[in-house]
């Protein structure tokens, strides 16, 4: 029986090769597609879930939003210290940044010398000796746990040892810095790809007790413990504890673990996390593939019902019983489904090397019986989806009624086909418009104007501010401007591609202070030229005034000279932005007065996805131990060529060869991966998903414009003319669009609108895009038509109507 079911199918598949065609493309880019997003899911979701207790396992965060920051991973940890004792929290992980120490006034080196040879550390921390616990971690050789509990000890990855000794055998060796030395006690094994955490070297964390710092903070709490209600016990008890009324708004969020892949995407992060807005567009697309597949597989096999009618009723007056011809439509429709299965899998092989440099992501497919198990049930579940509708929908037919000819002219059937099409229309008019807007909506995320200029821009990264914070420059920033191809150069201890570093509290004179922490820009001379800022009124930064670069008295008190963002003289109450040229702010826990000298459009620091932030930008203060230098490159000059003679004039002047110097651009860019994600699965899947829709829309007009070859033959025998023919039933198709496109406007303008809502920066959508969509849907349904109708309208009548 199963043999004779087989060769039924594929008989019948050899007689109709494009209706067979059709479904086979449309199943197996569908089934291609899955695949591929079925490995970037898997590749995005299991991030961390390997670590020591991951099921129980949270990171404390700070909701800062209330004070305009935003929501920060890095947080000062004293308040997760005084609740370590709780009966819900098993443990506790401090992992910190070297850099974060310089404000605790426990600074740690981080520029160490071997053999007279000036490095850097490559992600430093420090951290609690209970790391491993935390952390999936191997040690080569040596002692983690000895290296972060004692000073002066540190603990090196890998590729950290190789490139400070050139081996990892290295335990107790020297690394010396001003003052002192670092002794390697522990050699551990590079970190995997699916973890967000991300360090090269570890030291102890120090007793800190003067001052607050910023570190990431890890609680393991008891199986049964309800982590919401725990955060809202800490941020509780932080309100009662602080004395700054600000903070009572301020409030403590618990992220797990396993979700943090998804929420580790700023400037204190170890490495920038993914983005759950890619992996939804991506898995949404795929499925629609699919979806759209089957629905095309549907359509076709309702639309073409009537070729097997005869079959059917034959078959079933020589005693067939429905059962067995639901099994038989079913097994054309697995045949069909397991081909096409076989065929997107070689596209799978053909593809990924490609798809994975566009996300900068080795994903690889492994032929395990895991694999191949969810295949085969993954395939069957689709064919049986996909052929169970057609196969109970054709097998019903009467004997008696089909062999009589009287199936094909009654009007159900003709509704059927009418209603197939214009859902698909529909389909196909939201689908055009809804992927029309997202990447509409994505390409303003990418080209967003954020009030500087990223081309054309070098930065040099975490250079000693008190060597470059100098108001008459020095040798190194002299020889810097006189590289062949630089135009010019300013300092600033901001990364513009990532996040503000610093704020202060403002005073105006007329009385206007803004409750929130004003992101402040510590810069240099020539920053509005260098970085391309716009002016709006006033004068930038001049060497002409001396008393512009921030200087300190004796008595304590300080004066600096300041540019601020439109916003700031908004948010300020000037609404005229020339009244608050000359106007003098203070800030009093500092004992500062700025004074205004120019106002600039507004700067939109960090992910374009970020609400932009009054910010004011102050000359000459070194807030921090290390700043940038960002450099402008003359134009036609390529900046690449460039940064070889920057960094040599680093080696001279500093003895490093590892100091990080890249364009701004790039820096940009890498900052935004995530939009660039979004944007690279949109490109891939969505003129698939379009492409698909439309062979559906193709192959359902041409079947429905087929089944009237009889009544065109009959009109031809009448007299009508070919062209007479041709606008008939043509003209039946583009109503039936029309209507597809209205019923498929409204319901995408909602779902897009919903959408667009989560961004801060948005497009209108543009009624264009839904007509551009309808009269492709329209035009291409007219086309299909008039060629099939052209193509019927030319035969001889005799030919459709010798068995009449």
């Amino acid at each position: 029986m199963l043999t004779s079911y087989l060769s039924t199918a594929i008989r019948v598949s050899k007689k109709q090769k494009l209706h067979t065609l059709l479904n086979v493309i449309g199943f197996s880019i569908g089934i291609a597609a899955a695949i591929i997003v079925a490995l970037f899911a898997q590749s995005q979701l299991i991030v961390d879930k390997h670590q020591p207790d991951a099921n129980h396992v949270y990171r404390v965060h700070l909701d800062l939003r209330s004070v305009g920051v935003g929501v920060r991973g890095a947080i000062d940890p004293r308040m997760p210290q005084l609740m370590q004792k709780h009966s819900q929290i098993k443990d506790l992980l401090i992992i910190s940044r070297i850099e974060s120490l310089q404000y605790s006034g426990e600074p740690m080196a981080d520029i160490v010398k071997v053999k007279d040879q000036r490095f850097k550390f490559k992600k430093a921390y420090v951290a609690t000796p209970n790391l491993a616990e935390f952390v999936n971690i191997s040690v080569l050789h040596g002692d983690l746990t000895q290296a972060l509990s004692q000073p002066n000890l540190i603990a090196l990855s890998q590729t950290e040892s190789k490139r400070l000794f050139g081996d990892t055998d290295v335990i107790g060796r020297q690394l010396e810095y001003d003052g002192g030395s670092y002794e390697v006690a522990a050699v551990f094994a590079d970190l995997e790809a699916n973890t967000h955490f991300d360090f090269d070297v570890l030291m102890y964390l120090p007793k800190l007790q003067r001052g607050p710092f910023s570190s990431h903070v890890y609680l393991k709490l008891q199986p049964e413990a309800d982590f919401n209600a725990l955060a809202q016990e800490m941020t509780r008890e932080m309100q009662k504890r602080a004395k700054n009324p600000n903070f009572k708004d301020i409030q403590f969020q618990f992220i797990p673990l396993t979700q943090l892949h998804f929420h580790t995407n700023g400037t204190v992060e170890m490495k920038q996390g993914g983005s759950y807005l890619a992996l939804q567009v991506s898995v949404v697309l795929s499925t629609l593939l699919v979806i759209i597949a089957s629905v095309n597989f549907i359509n076709f096999n309702i639309a073409s019902a009537a070729k097997r009618a005869k079959e059917v009723g034959i078959r079933k007056a020589l005693g067939a019983s429905k059962s067995q011809l639901v099994t038989q439509f079913l097994s054309e429709s697995l045949l069909i489904v397991l081909f096409s299965g076989f065929l997107g899998v070689v596209i799978v092989e053909l593809a990924l090397p490609h798809f994975n440099q566009l996300i900068a992501q080795p994903l690889t497919l492994v032929y395990n019986s895991l694999f191949m198990l969810g295949l085969v049930i993954t395939l069957t579940v689709v064919g049986l989806f996909s052929g169970l509708y057609p196969a109970l929908f054709i097998s019903s037919f009467g004997a008696k009624k089909v062999l009589s000819g009287d199936f094909s002219r009654g009007r159900s059937s003709a509704r059927i086909r009418k209603i197939t099409l214009c859902l698909q229309g529909a389909i196909g008019v939201g689908l055009i418009a809804a992927i029309g807007m997202l990447y509409q909506q994505m390409m303003l995320v990418k080209q967003l104007d954020v009030g500087y200029e990223k081309a054309q821009r070098i930065i040099i990264r975490e250079l000693p501010s008190e060597l470059i914070y100098q108001q008459q420059g020095n040798a190194l920033l002299d020889e810097l401007g006189q590289i062949s191809g630089v135009a010019g150069w300013t300092l600033s201890d901001t990364n513009y591609a990532t996040a503000i570093n610093g704020g202060m509290h403002y005073t105006w004179p007329n009385g206007e202070a803004y409750d929130g922490m004003l992101a402040v820009i510590n810069t240099g001379y020539d920053v509005i030229d260098v970085l391309g800022l716009k002016l709006i009124t006033g004068r930038g930064f001049s060497r002409d005034y001396t008393g512009d670069w921030y200087r300190e008295q004796q008595n304590g008190e300080a004066h600096v000279a300041i540019l601020i963002t439109k916003k700031m003289a908004h948010l300020a109450g000037y609404e005229k932005l020339d009244e608050v040229i000359g106007v003098t702010v203070t800030v009093p826990r500092r004992k500062l007065t700025a004074k205004v000298v120019g106002v600039v459009e507004d700067i939109r620091i960090g992910s374009v996805n970020n609400a932009v932030q009054p910010t004011s930008l102050m000359l000459g203060y070194a807030d921090g131990e290390t700043a940038n230098v960002v450099l402008k490159i003359a134009e036609g000059i390529d900046p690449d060529n460039v940064i070889t003679a920057i960094e040599q004039v680093l080696a001279v002047h500093l003895n490093r060869r590892d100091i990080e110097v890249q364009s701004l651009n790039d820096e940009f860019l890498a900052a935004h991966k995530n939009e660039l994600y979004t944007l690279t699965m949109l490109s891939i899947f969505s003129p698939l998903a379009i492409f698909l829709t439309l062979l559906g829309i193709f192959g359902l007009a041409s079947f429905t414009t087929l089944r009237k070859e009889k009544e065109l033959a009959i009109r031809k025998v009448l007299g009508a003319s070919r062209i007479g023919l041709i606008s008939l039933v043509a003209k039946e198709y583009l109503w039936l669009s029309a209507l597809s496109m209205v019923l498929a406007v409204p319901l995408t303008y909602w779902l897009v609108g919903e959408w667009l809502n989560r961004f801060n920066e948005r497009i209108n959508q543009s009624i264009w895009i839904y007509g551009v969509a309808g009269l492709l849907v329209i035009l291409l349904t007219w086309l299909t038509v008039v060629l099939v109708t052209y193509k019927v309208a030319s035969r001889r009548p005799s030919s459709a109507l010798r068995y009449e």
